[in-house]
């Protein structure tokens, strides 16, 4: 069914709210198509197992919560909710690490893309492609919950690779919204995943066959909305790759799983490069 004028309300209170800063563009998604068609990838028979090792850097202006000096719990808790929330997928996440930075600049002004985000890269980051590297910060841009890079950008920069989150949505943080959900979405685009409203209703979307067409991103809950009344279906709204509120997120597709699968064979299964 359409959006009630309820849900249309809600979407509008967010429309100048973008808490994820991951942009796919057309090209990426061609890009990483014709790659594994390339290395000739087909859609998988079975769910294969794949343990990423997580890096954490904590970039914080002082060394309180409030100065986003995250507590050991919070990351173990992000940590367990990651690996819950990945079961199905054949990926599990491993903490091998925390490095703790104190720096009010990066804390304060760490942006999608800025050079001080670069710098904190090179000195930071560890591991290869198998190695997500995470960083917490507080963020310039005060509507920015993360983004994270795609795999096909691996090869061209590789010092950038990871993915960079608000401090306060880690679990226990002080976000009223966020709850470590933010690092689930983060990580899906990390392997490849695009958000499930990708291309709006037309075109090839999310290039996931199982996410119905979305016309715009969800806020809020809004069981049975339809932003693509010509589809037959009610639009993901359950899916991590949304942003819809973290109770409401339940679920990667296997089309979601297929494509991570393949992503992992393409970009992120050689722990040598």
């Amino acid at each position: 069914m359409l959006a009630s004028a309820a849900e249309r309300e809600v979407n509008q209170a967010f429309a100048n709210y973008n808490p994820c800063g991951t942009v796919v563009t057309d090209d990426d998604i061609s890009e990483m198509t014709q790659t594994l068609e390339r290395l000739r990838i087909p859609r998988q028979a079975g769910i294969k197992n794949y343990e990423f090792d997580v890096y954490f850097n904590v970039v914080a202006k002082n060394m309180t919560t409030d100065g986003g000096w995250a507590p050991q719990k919070h990351i173990d808790d992000q940590m367990a909710l990651l690996n819950e929330r990945y079961v199905g997928t054949g990926v599990s996440w491993k903490l091998v690490s925390v490095t703790r930075i104190i720096s009010r600049y990066w804390h304060e002004t760490i942006d999608t893309d800025t050079p001080q985000t670069d710098d904190m890269y090179r000195l930071f980051r560890k591991g290869k492609s198998t190695a997500l590297n995470v960083y917490t910060v507080g963020f310039y841009d005060a509507g920015l919950n993360g983004y994270a890079t795609l795999p096909n950008g691996y090869a061209r920069f590789p010092e950038s690779d990871g993915a960079v989150i608000l401090y306060a949505t880690l679990p226990g943080g002080s976000s009223p919204n966020r709850q470590g959900g933010t690092l689930i979405h983060e990580a899906g685009h990390w392997l490849g995943l695009r958000h499930t409203f990708q291309g709006g209703c037309t075109g090839v979307g999310d290039g996931v066959d199982d996410t119905p067409p979305q016309g715009e991103a969800n806020f809020g809950c809004p069981i049975g909305v339809d932003s693509c009344p010509g589809d037959a279906f009610p639009d993901p709204i359950h899916n991590y790759m949304d942003y819809t509120d973290e109770q409401c997120r339940t679920e990667f597709t296997p089309g979601q799983i297929d494509l991570m699968q393949r992503s992992i064979l393409a970009y992120r299964a050689n722990p040598d490069i």
